[in-house]
């Protein structure tokens, strides 16, 4: 991203664990119709499924080789996916658990002593496992991934250097995972304040943005019980506020049905991805459309005596 050259179609990829399958699902779909973007950028699982595509840009390949990861002995027999993600020998997912025992005090006191609840080289192994250790200037297609400096509270948006750095400072989700130091900052992943990455696509003002929200919809609930439920609900309800408003600033949201699916829920792959490639054929009308009318536009504005 070194040279600031004109942006027709960017694609932003929002965060959301195990639901970011289906961003597979919607790559495989654009590379079909031959509607590449040229820039991505990606927050969380968004960043890895984005510096996958943008080092090889086959949609196709790309999901072949991370659901033959996700199914594969390495994952499975990975200590902290067997804490982390949901599987069979576990009898509740991990955020269901992660209540519970801040309920019972446990990751609370842990909390007090730690940086955080997991080792970051856990999370690390698993990147290393699906990227290789390469720069971004090694990507064919531009690709950038935004965090957030802790130390000063700014957004940063970062291009250059290593990728792997840059995808563990966006998977940091604070107090799971420690933060990330690079460059003199102190980074985390910055789906606290969006889990799409819209405002940063801005910045390079393509002449079409589209967003892939991945987040869960905000659901009724009849009771909130307890002191802890009542400020687990505010903050969904606010995180759904910024969202939207993010969201508001791209040109097309693609929401994939991922239903009430939790972040780490890792099973059922092939549907998530089915469901990226459901929603993606239904959006190709207006991208084609959209794109095609920048183009006209363009070209309208170069014959046409000034």
């Amino acid at each position: 991203m070194a040279k600031k050259e004109e942006v027709k179609f960017a694609l932003a990829l929002g965060g959301g664990g195990a639901r970011g399958l289906s961003h597979l699902g919607i790559l495989q779909t654009l590379d079909r119709e031959g509607l590449q973007p040229d820039l991505i950028i990606g927050t969380s699982i968004g960043s890895i499924v984005g510096a996958a595509y943008c080092l090889h840009p086959d949609g196709l390949e790309v999901t072949r080789r991370a659901l033959a990861y996700l199914k594969g002995d390495s994952f499975a027999n990975n200590p902290f996916r067997k804490v982390l993600f949901h599987s069979e020998d576990v009898e509740q997912n991990f955020l269901s658990s992660w209540i519970q025992s801040i309920k019972k005090s446990y990751v609370f006191s842990s909390l007090i002593r730690k940086r955080s609840i997991f080792d970051g080289r856990r999370l690390l192994a698993v990147i290393c496992d699906m990227i290789p250790d390469v720069t971004f200037a090694d990507t064919k297609i531009p690709f950038a991934v935004p965090a957030i400096d802790i130390r000063s509270g700014e957004e940063v948006l970062i291009c250059e250097g290593p990728i792997r750095p840059a995808l563990l400072a966006s998977c940091s989700l604070p107090g799971f995972f420690p933060p990330v130091e690079h460059e003199g900052r102190l980074l985390m992943d910055a789906g606290v304040i969006g889990p799409v990455p819209v405002s940063a696509c801005r910045r390079r003002d393509p002449k079409l943005l589209v967003a892939v929200d991945i987040s869960n919809q905000l659901e009724f609930v009849e009771n909130v019980d307890i002191g802890l439920d009542a400020i687990m609900r505010v903050e969904a309800i606010a995180g759904r506020r910024i969202n939207d408003i993010e969201l508001e600033k791209a040109d097309i949201v693609i929401q994939p049905e991922v239903g009430q699916k939790v972040w780490s829920d890792f099973s059922d792959l092939d549907e998530l991805v089915e469901r990226g490639i459901h929603v993606a054929k239904q959006h190709i009308p207006e991208i084609r459309e959209r794109l095609f009318a920048s183009q006209r536009s363009k070209l309208w504005k170069a014959v046409t005596p000034s």
